[in-house]
């Protein structure tokens, strides 16, 4: 490969997350753009890179120009010839499913970063912890979501350590479930190595 892929996201994790995990377990090289200001994005590269559809996450890769986690992740996911990850015959639509849980869960974390008080309280009761309870119950006493290692385990280690970092009083609730795929998750090689590199966002 001539190039690397660029991958354009926030400084966070967020949703470029699972694609970063999944570039770092393939061993390819690319380059993580990171915008911390929003000036850099919405003022300068937003529409100077030829994007069809302007947004974040972006992926380029020579001539591809794309848009939305989920495009660049099932790109990806293709190109790097990893689509066993996608699960086996009728898993793949619980795999996708969990994927989409998952990142739903991510967007109402972010939601709950705005409200406050009692708003906030009944936001995580009634929005938030019934679907972490939903992954909760689904992993139950599994080493991965899908009883082998799918494209939903990379969601999960995205989602549990943002978890753990933001919210560790609701972590703590399913840290007994949790903690055990967690660290199975970061002792992958490669993800281990992104780690301790201090890479990872």
């Amino acid at each position: 490969m001539a190039y690397k892929i660029v991958l354009g996201y926030w400084a966070g994790p967020g949703k470029a997350q699972p694609a970063r995990y999944l570039l770092e377990i393939s061993g390819v090289k690319y380059q993580d753009v990171r915008y911390s200001k929003p000036a850099d994005w919405f003022g300068k590269d937003k529409y100077a890179l030829g994007l069809p559809f302007p947004n974040l996450p972006y992926l380029i890769d020579g001539d591809v120009k794309i848009t939305e986690s989920e495009t660049i992740f099932d790109y990806l996911i293709h190109k790097l010839n990893k689509t066993q990850l996608l699960g086996q015959d009728n898993d793949k639509y619980t795999v996708d499913t969990l994927r989409n849980l998952i990142g739903d869960i991510g967007t109402r974390l972010q939601m709950l970063t705005q409200k406050e008080g009692d708003d906030k309280t009944k936001f995580l009761n009634e929005q938030v912890l019934p679907k972490i309870k939903d992954i909760h119950k689904f992993l139950g006493h599994k080493e991965y979501l899908l009883g082998y290692f799918t494209a939903a385990d990379l969601y999960f280690l995205s989602f549990a350590r943002n978890l753990k970092k933001f919210y560790p009083e609701t972590y703590q609730e399913f840290a007994l479930t949790f903690d055990g795929l967690v660290t199975r998750l970061e002792a992958i090689p490669q993800i281990a190595a992104y780690i301790s590199e201090k890479r990872h966002p």
